[in-house]
């Protein structure tokens, strides 16, 4: 048999096993994007215990109980908080009256409108986070899969990379000027849009509980989750939050929610995402919104973060091609 030949029956036998191999794991695919994430971003994190303790077992599992108090810790509780308030406001808003509210919009009464657009929404976020609840020895499976994973990323990082280094189709150089682009645009997408949204999402919600409006965590986690997303944001449940309550007769709550968003909410993504932004890639809003629509309907939840990022991956890997191509010719 020709080595050619050989050659391309090797590469479509490593194809098909990779295959089997992301079909087995699919159940756990989010948590192995999400290790693959939040690793590089808290490598900074294990490199200074590590100068401190000396010791990389102790500094990995250090790294990861920081991880569990500031990342997935207040997750957990938000998320489990947003849960009950789904549940409680699925029932008021299908309980609320026309007679409690005399304003009509194209011919509908508002709580007409209301209720038609939040059961559709309420319900398709009960069913979601009632899946992902229901499913609890999947989802605590999943978190241990994703910090054992971690762990090993943040130990032998330099080792990953050699042999990362080793399958990319690419020089040593552009291999690694790949990896240092994926760890800037990690960091860039993660650490400056994340905590920007989830800073929106925080005073949206404080907002909210100031001026009583119900469903403060639930509303300010969608805040959050539509501020990652370019074109969308924020505004979209304050603004229809406050102009509710002012026509459901409480002005002073309604005017305190719109001035609040207006001034606080929207001043944090115009002042605070250009400071953490400084000095880290970001990612280009077309791939970003292009990223979070493949990636919600290829990983759920984590989509969110993961899908921009792999299509930022994606094309800056085909642009090094063209590039090393354009080099050798």
């Amino acid at each position: 048999m020709k080595p050619e030949s050989t050659r391309w029956i090797s590469l479509g036998i490593v194809i098909l096993l990779f295959a089997l191999l992301v079909v087995g794991l699919k159940p756990y695919l989010s948590a192995i994007l999400a290790a693959l994430v939040f690793a590089p971003i808290f490598r900074p994190v294990y490199l200074w215990i590590l100068t401190r303790l000396k010791s990389p077992t102790a500094a990995a599992w250090m790294t990861l109980v920081i991880i569990l108090l500031v990342a997935v810790g207040p997750l957990a509780t938000v998320g489990a908080l947003a849960l009950q308030e789904v549940q409680t406001l699925t029932q008021e808003y299908k309980d609320l009256s026309p007679d409690k509210i005399n304003l009509t919009i194209f011919g509908k009464n508002i709580p007409d409108l209301v209720r038609e657009g939040a059961e559709k929404f309420l319900d398709w976020l009960q069913s979601s986070l009632g899946a992902i609840a229901s499913g609890t020895v999947r989802v605590l499976l999943g978190i241990f899969v994703m910090f054992y994973l971690i762990y090993y990323l943040l130990r032998e990082q330099e080792r990953l990379e050699q042999v990362i280094t080793e399958l990319l189709p690419f020089n040593s150089k552009n291999s690694r000027k790949l990896m240092d682009d994926f760890y800037r645009i990690s960091r860039g997408f993660v650490l400056g849009q994340g905590l920007t949204a989830l800073l929106q999402g925080a005073l949206g919600a404080v907002g909210f509980l100031i001026f009583g409006f119900p469903g403060a965590f639930l509303w300010g986690l969608v805040m959050a989750a539509l501020s990652l997303v370019p074109v969308l944001g924020a505004f979209l449940i304050w603004v229809p939050a406050g102009i509710l309550q002012i026509a459901s007769g409480a002005t002073t709550s309604g005017v305190g929610i719109l001035i609040w968003g207006a001034v606080v909410v929207s001043c944090a993504d115009n002042l605070v995402r250009p400071i953490i932004m400084k000095n880290m890639a970001g990612v280009h809003p077309v791939i970003t919104l292009l990223g979070v629509f493949a990636g919600l309907s290829l990983f759920g939840f984590i989509g969110i973060i993961v899908g921009p990022l792999l299509f930022a991956l994606v094309l800056e890997t085909a642009r090094m091609f063209y590039k090393e191509q354009a080099e050798t010719s």
